[in-house]
Parts: structure tokens; sequence; C-alpha cells
């Protein structure tokens, strides 16, 4: 039996309290990855993946164990993957 993570003990309206804590924060705020998954839809392996390989958003590490994103720099990062189509050669 896998353990759960804490993304998977929050009810629905703890998750739903995260997302309007993050949107009603300042941009210089700090948040866990448990918060950047949720309000991002992204994966906690994903967001372990690009911080030891690079390519995701930038981070600060506290100590060994507690990592934080910082808003402004989260937004940045979503922002930055826009796209305005999926083709890979854009025809005009």
């Amino acid at each position: 039996m896998s353990r759960l993570t804490k993304l998977d003990r929050m009810t629905s309206e703890e998750i739903l309290m995260e997302t309007k804590r993050f949107w009603d924060s300042p941009q210089d705020a700090y948040f866990p990855p448990e918060t950047v998954a949720i309000v991002f839809d992204v994966s906690l392996s994903w967001l372990q993946l690009k911080r030891c390989v690079g390519g995701g958003i930038p981070f600060t590490k506290a100590s060994a164990r507690r990592i934080r994103y910082q808003k402004q720099d989260i937004l940045e990062f979503f922002d930055q993957k826009k796209l305005q189509n999926t083709s890979i050669v854009s025809s005009f």
C-alpha cells in the first residue's frame, strides 16, 4: 500500500482555501510545493524533477526538507509557457 501525500489527505474545502490564499497573497509571498501543485495542476514529482534537473520554477531551499516558491516566480514561469498553437512550425 502506498503512502498518501499531503495532497491526497486534503479535503476539497482545504484545497479551495489554499487556492484562495495563493491568489489573495502579495507577489512576494512564498508557498510550499503542495500549493503550486494544487493551483497549477502539476504533480509534486514533476516539481521535484524540475528542481533536480533544472528548467522549472526558481525556488528557495530554507533547509534540507523545506522548499518554497515565490508567487511572482510561479506566475512568471507559467506565463512563459503560454502557447499560440501546437504546431512546431508556424505557417503564415
